[in-house]
């Protein structure tokens, strides 16, 4: 599905799935620069990985629940969309997992069900297949949890329903564990083990959540706090994997920007754990369903909600084979890919090292250059400094080396920890050089912005100072040259212009923001001009802070620099902090560096394509192969 985000003047258009080659090895011990932080979630898709397909779309259907057949076939039932219709628990089965063949509404009989008789729609009902058996697990309108039991031989046949269970439940599942006991679990996490013959509790039910001796050392703080304290909100299941016991359920945690259901699974030695931190196992996913394939893998439903602007598709279902990480969790293999945008299944392009919060320029020479955030969160000092890569077609890369090494800076550090982050380079055509802009962290202190200019004319410099010291106090500094001269844009949307020594303002210094007053983007902002529209880009994390939210890159446009800018938009989806450029062929791309558990890679640098939308359709000519 393509993904066209609209400004309130300009369309800023980040195309779809584009499929490339992509390196053999990445390192997977990437999560550095925050303890708090899980495992990715996502791997970097294999050379061949292709987009999730639908193996079921007879029916629109949602909170779809899948089981295996003891002849090999499958099973399914799930929440029935129809609309005026009201079909109790839908059945399909199918030989193959691909062709399916409707039962109709399973036949159940108990106590308060009369016979005969569709009664109402269950919403989320799960299926549960044990040796001969076949049980359906839901809960009534009235949120009365029960259990029918069928043959799983003759899943068309007659089902007994046990009395009411619990009250107030929802998404209601059955574990059979090999023995034989029998668990109901409900909601985002809780469980009671069943008497025999599943017609009644065995215990009082409780609250399956992570160890919280797990946070000791690190505490969550903020609104990282919550997902420490569920494995989910909905769709609690269990499954047996060896000696293990996961416990999955879906949560939507606003990251994207979006209503993203993802899969969360969580490890214990016993039903009851103690469990492991919650991992994101399966994003866009839906509703856990999740079972074994003839090879012995798991794989879980995937069954997204139409909310979600990122599912490859919704109302259908797929499947999302799972893998073990090197360090055993849980997630979706490297062979799918589960997001429909166009950075869901592209590859770093250096990865000789770590590179965050990338910057690339075309130069006065042809060359495209490239600067970025070195060692994590940036070199200490003395070490390090701004280095460049070189390449003439955006693919292959070349180390040059650095160019600046902490000198002349005109400010005292004193003994406390200082490190480079953010470097801009940006290429001059009025100037005819290159500028460095880079801030430094001082650790206790703040961070504060510094420009440089080659004096040779050359990328590799050497450069200098513009000013005595820092230009300005705040980090991620961006030049931007407009018709009317130069500016300095930095922290979250300031921005002043420069004068002619580049070393401090002429004017006031102000601050870009959308129509509702927002900053586009708390963080990275760049600007690009097109076709005399400004678009404005900028980085924000969605979601739960780090854990499992989205860092991606925002963007609004205006026809005049300083604003008002459209309502800020979500421009490229785990694109952070980056840079918007024209190449030599006139296309347009955005530098990511991947910083969340859904990217595809972390911390290297990578390019995505992006369109700018029909200019012409609010009066603005093509731009020709010139960019004018």
């Amino acid at each position: 599905m393509q993904k066209t985000l609209l400004s309130g003047v300009a369309a800023l258009i980040v195309p779809t799935l584009a499929f490339a080659a992509v390196p053999a090895k990445v390192a997977d011990d990437i999560f550095l620069d925050h303890p708090s932080m899980d495992r990715n979630a996502a791997v970097m898709p294999a050379a061949d990985a292709k987009p999730v397909r639908a193996v079921f779309d007879a029916r629109s259907i949602g909170d779809a629940s899948m089981a295996r057949l003891a002849d090999g076939g499958w099973i399914l039932t799930g929440t029935s969309l129809r609309n005026g219709d009201r079909h109790g628990v839908e059945l399909w089965t199918s030989p193959d997992g691909r062709n399916w063949k409707n039962l109709g509404p399973a036949r159940i009989t108990g106590p308060g069900i009369v016979p005969g008789e569709v009664a109402e729609r269950y919403i989320a009902p799960s299926v549960t297949v044990a040796k001969d058996r076949l049980y359906l697990a839901f809960a009534d309108k009235g949120g009365c949890a029960r259990i029918a039991t069928g043959s799983a031989a003759s899943p068309q046949g007659a089902f007994t329903a046990s009395p009411c269970l619990v009250d107030g439940a929802e998404d209601v599942s059955l574990f059979i564990d090999q023995d034989g006991t029998g668990y109901l679990l409900w909601g985002g996490g809780i469980i009671a083990k069943l008497a025999p013959g599943y017609a009644g509790l065995a215990e009082t039910p409780r609250f399956l959540k992570p160890d919280q001796a797990l946070f000791a050392k690190h505490p969550p703080v903020g609104k990282d706090w919550p997902v420490r304290t569920r494995v989910g909100r909905r769709g609690a299941m269990m499954l047996r994997d060896g000696d293990r016991y996961l416990l999955a359920a879906s949560e939507v945690t606003g990251r994207l920007r979006t209503a993203t259901e993802d899969v969360f699974v969580a490890e214990g030695p016993t039903p009851y754990g103690p469990f492991s931190m919650r991992m994101l196992a399966a994003p866009h996913a839906g509703k856990p369903s999740i079972l074994r394939l003839d090879d012995g893998t798991l794989a879980t439903v995937y069954n997204p909600r139409c909310e979600d602007d990122f599912a490859l598709f919704c109302e259908q279902v797929g499947l999302v084979p799972l893998e073990r990480a090197p360090d055993g969790r849980l997630r979706q293999a490297a062979a799918v890919i589960t997001e429909d945008s166009a950075v869901a299944s592209r590859h770093p392009l250096v990865t000789s090292e770590t590179i965050r919060d990338p910057s690339v320029t075309l130069g006065g020479d042809g060359n495209y250059y490239l600067a970025g955030t070195l060692g994590g969160f940036g070199k200490q000092r003395p070490d390090g400094g701004v280095k460049l890569w070189r390449s003439a077609d955006l693919e292959h890369w070349e180390d040059i080396g650095f160019v600046f090494h902490w000198e002349g800076m005109g400010y005292d550090f004193k003994d406390h920890v200082a490190e480079l982050w953010a470097p801009e380079i940006h290429w001059s055509a009025r100037d005819k050089t290159y500028y460095l802009a880079f801030s430094v962290m001082e650790r206790g202190v703040g961070g504060k912005t510094w420009l440089y200019r080659s004096t040779s004319g050359k990328p590799e410099g050497p450069y200098t100072n513009t000013a005595k010291s820092f230009l300005v106090e705040g980090i991620d500094g961006f030049p931007f040259e407009d018709e009317d001269g130069f500016y300095m844009l930095w922290g979250g949307g300031r921005i002043g212009k420069l004068n002619a020594a580049r070393s401090g303002f002429d004017g006031p210094v102000r601050k870009l923001v959308d129509v509702d007053g927002d900053a586009v983007g708390y963080e990275g902002n760049a600007l690009i001009k097109v076709g005399g529209v400004y678009f404005l880009t900028g980085a924000e994390w969605n979601g739960p802070l780090r854990t499992h939210g989205t860092y991606d890159m925002m963007y609004a446009s205006s026809k005049t620099l300083m604003g008002p800018y459209s309502q800020r938009r979500i421009g490229a989806p785990h694109g952070g902090h980056g840079t918007p450029f024209r190449d030599k062929e006139g296309r347009y791309w955005y530098t990511m560096f991947g910083n969340d558990v859904t990217a595809p890679w972390r911390m290297h640098f990578g390019l995505v394509p992006i369109d700018i939308g029909d200019l012409e359709a609010i009066g603005i000519p093509r731009l020709d192969a010139s960019g004018k």
